[in-house]
């Protein structure tokens, strides 16, 4: 991936090719994320049908690894026939002799993410955001590439084999506590639940909001067909890593929404919390081999909530 902004001539020169984009004019790049997503930028325009775009380049490493953008954009474009709120996919580049990396370019939805939306965000529209995606007719939208597996069971452990895949790179492929989860994931693997599309990451800062409505869900890298238990089970595990402390997953705020708005009950909840906090503490090594400081929570936290996740399902 390029270690500094794209060339907005050498942009503008491919965006020209596009329909609709013949005249368009670059008037200004910039780094739109300080994530781990792919390198996001917003590009300012002229003489276009947008005023500004998303450009999404590849990561080449990084704690998602290996990355794909190209595969995102055929999420992004194929939910364009869905009521979920996407952005609007305008092009993709495969060679990476353009810029350096391959890309894709999207609307630029200009809302702020329910993170700091602050009066504009709304708890029971983000859920219910969440459960649309879930909700999704995901073979008649085009989305069965995603679909890896024939079962949930299968899905799940295959997940857990890509994060136990990353280690060795992140340096922890030999930490005792993360082979254990492993391995208790693994084995502990449940076979119920049904086939659903899965964000893969439905942490509050993708989903974007303006006057209490949830105009855009951003950052489709990680989407999958799995059990949609796996998407909340994500948040459950971000809420602890926050501050929320440990306890009983059925007293947890956003679990029993998502029932109430989806109207499914999702059982065993306390292994899809573990198998996030599991993933979790991968990522804080990744992290911690690409960047010069520690992620935004610790070692030691994920590790005791990994700890006390992995005791309710042992």
């Amino acid at each position: 991936m390029p270690s500094t902004l794209p060339s907005p001539i050498t942009f503008q020169g491919w965006l020209r090719t596009r329909p609709g984009f013949e005249h368009a004019r670059v008037t200004a790049v910039a780094h739109a994320d300080g994530g781990a997503s792919n390198l996001t930028c917003r590009v300012d325009l002229r003489n276009a049908p947008y005023a500004a775009v998303c450009l999404r380049v590849q990561r080449e490493r990084g704690i998602f690894e290996p990355y794909d953008v190209i595969r995102e954009g055929r999420v992004i474009s194929a939910l364009g026939s869905t009521s979920v709120p996407a952005p609007a996919f305008l092009g993709a580049e495969s060679d990476a002799g353009v810029l350096g990396a391959p890309f894709i370019v999207l609307e630029w939805i200009d809302a702020p993410h329910m993170g700091i939306a602050g009066a504009e965000a709304d708890f029971g529209a983000f859920t219910a955001t969440v459960t649309n995606i879930h909700a999704v007719d995901w073979r008649t939208a085009g989305l069965a590439f995603l679909a890896a597996t024939a079962s949930i069971r299968e899905a799940i452990q295959s997940e857990l084999e890509i994060i136990s895949a990353r280690m060795p790179a992140f340096g922890c492929a030999k930490d005792p506590l993360l082979r254990r989860a492993f391995d208790i994931l693994h084995r502990a693997a449940p076979s119920d639940g049904s086939m659903s599309l899965c964000q893969g990451d439905i942490n509050v800062f993708n989903y974007l909001f303006r006057a209490k409505k949830c105009v855009g869900v951003v950052d489709w890298e990680q989407a999958r067909i799995s059990d949609r238990r796996c998407d909340v089970g994500h948040l459950l595990a971000l809420v602890h890593l926050k501050g929320a402390p440990f306890g009983p997953v059925r007293e947890m705020g956003f679990l029993n929404a998502y029932e109430a708005i989806s109207g499914v009950h999702l059982a065993g909840m306390e292994y899809f919390r573990a198998r996030w906090l599991f993933e979790l503490a991968v990522i804080y090594h990744g992290w911690m081999s690409f960047n010069d400081s520690e992620p935004w929570y610790s070692r030691v936290h994920v590790e005791a909530l990994l700890t006390l996740a992995l005791a309710e399902i042992e």
